[in-house]
């Protein structure tokens, strides 16, 4: 009985903080998450998923009932495609995987699949992870080298139809990750230029908006739509409560932009290892479906992933209504611009700046949310992602809402289009390391404007 009464008092402290959304959780079941063992699951009940689609180069016709194998990290199983040419193997956890085609199911006068047996890194939460198989005379039988291109260097994995079928899926869902990261990123991006505070809390904004849409429609078994509303009113609110509850109080006492920092730091810590010890510290899955919804050729969407990229579209230029013909947003622009000139034009400088925090926090639990039904969520999403929102921030102007947006998409594309030459953990380096070079040739960031030093 000690243990239940512990979670009682801790959740008492917490009240203050969470308002509303933490009297739910009072509710919350306290039973644990237990792991499972690495396996194949049916893929409507995985975090992860793996798609092997089995094609004749020449035409691009699907090929049923061709034997699947897929191997590693404890898992052995053997699948056969259906009539659509694909079958979808569920896991219960990420690793690396082999995919191997067996070669005696495939009609005499096909030929042979390219690169096959094929190594692949399914990362957490991934759906739908890329195997694909093109069948064709051409290709060399499995174990020999492969056909050079007609350029000379270079495989032919890497040129034609193959290339173009994992090229364009790749785009579009870094499209879609690049959308969901800006959300994040211009709320991170005004709060910068508003306050000059780098906020290293605000994955945690992005955190708690993914765990509230996960209490109230996976636990509580609200609708979707209406638990989304919830955790992005509830967001704003946890924006609020800090900036009235912390941040205001520091700004009065004329604390120092690099102790501010520090505090977002331990901030974030503190929120960090409080969301684990309310939801536990198993992966967690928002409910949804995992059947695609758009197919374009080797493009497959499920409704989330279009849903998350429309609405992120939509608020994306209502941020740039609101801050290009309102009131307000002129006086946020005016405020980021020059703070003191603001005040003694009459601006309420703290009003724009509470503002902007209800406002970007809000636009970050969103974020959270949609980041939850591409991969999946956890008591740290929001900070494994937030190298990513202070990459996008900085790499399209640091204090530019426009800036973060374009930074946001290009890293968000680069991240998985740069998966198809390096391994799947090494993508976020890659990223980085293409920020390094933008501003190497341009330091105020592609949105940025130069300063003057002296």
């Amino acid at each position: 009985m000690a243990e239940p009464a512990q979670k009682s008092r801790a959740r008492k402290l917490v009240l203050g903080a969470f308002g509303l959304a933490v009297t739910l959780l009072a509710l919350m079941p306290a039973s644990a998450h237990a792991s499972v063992p690495t396996d194949v699951i049916p893929p409507e009940d995985a975090e992860q998923t793996i798609q092997v689609w089995v094609r004749l180069a020449a035409d691009k016709a699907n090929m049923p009932n061709i034997g699947v194998n897929v191997s590693g990290d404890g898992v052995d199983e053997d699948l056969v495609t259906g009539e659509d040419g694909k079958v979808i193997i569920g896991l219960e956890e990420p690793g690396d995987y082999t995919i191997t085609i067996d070669e005696s199911t495939l009609p005499p006068e096909a030929g042979f699949p390219n690169k096959n047996p094929r190594d692949i890194t399914v990362s957490a939460g991934q759906q739908n992870a890329p195997g694909i198989f093109l069948v064709s005379p051409d290709n060399p039988a499995m174990g020999a080298e492969p056909t050079p291109s007609a350029g000379g260097g270079g495989s032919s994995a890497s040129s034609g139809p193959d290339f173009l079928t994992l090229f364009w899926p790749k785009v579009v869902s870094g499209l879609i990750f690049g959308l969901l990261i800006a959300l994040a990123a211009i709320g991170l991006s005004l709060i910068y230029g508003t306050t000059g505070l780098n906020n290293f809390a605000h994955g945690e904004l992005v955190t708690f908006g993914a765990l509230m849409a996960y209490t109230f429609s996976g636990i509580f078994g609200w609708p979707a739509p209406l638990a989304i509303v919830v955790a992005v009113v509830l967001g704003g609110v946890f924006g609020y409560v800090q900036d009235a509850g912390l941040w205001k109080p520091l700004r009065k006492r004329g604390l120092g932009l690099i102790p501010l920092m520090i505090v977002t730091i331990g901030l974030s810590l503190v929120l960090r290892y409080l969301f684990a010890f309310i939801w536990g510290a198993d992966r967690l899955s928002l409910p949804s479906d995992p059947k695609p919804f758009l197919v374009i050729g080797s493009v497959s969407l499920r409704f989330t992933d279009v849903a998350g990229a429309v609405i992120a579209i939509v608020l994306l230029l209502a941020v740039a209504f609101v801050l290009l013909r309102t009131k307000i947003g002129k006086a946020t622009r005016a405020v980021a611009d020059n703070r003191s000139l603001a005040a003694a034009s009459g601006i309420d400088v703290e009003g724009v700046i509470r503002i902007v925090w209800i406002g970007g926090a809000a636009l970050a639990a969103l974020s959270g949310v949609f980041i939850g039904y591409y991969q999946s969520l956890r008591w740290d999403t929001g900070a494994s992602i937030l190298l990513l929102v202070f990459a996008a921030v900085t790499l399209g102007g640091l204090g530019t809402a426009f800036g973060a947006l374009v930074g946001s998409l290009v890293i968000g594309v680069f991240i998985n289009v740069s998966t198809i030459w390096i391994p799947e953990n090494l993508k976020y380096v890659a990223a980085l390391v293409i920020m390094i070079i933008i501003l190497l040739f341009r330091p105020q960031g592609i949105l940025g404007r130069r300063e003057r030093i002296g």
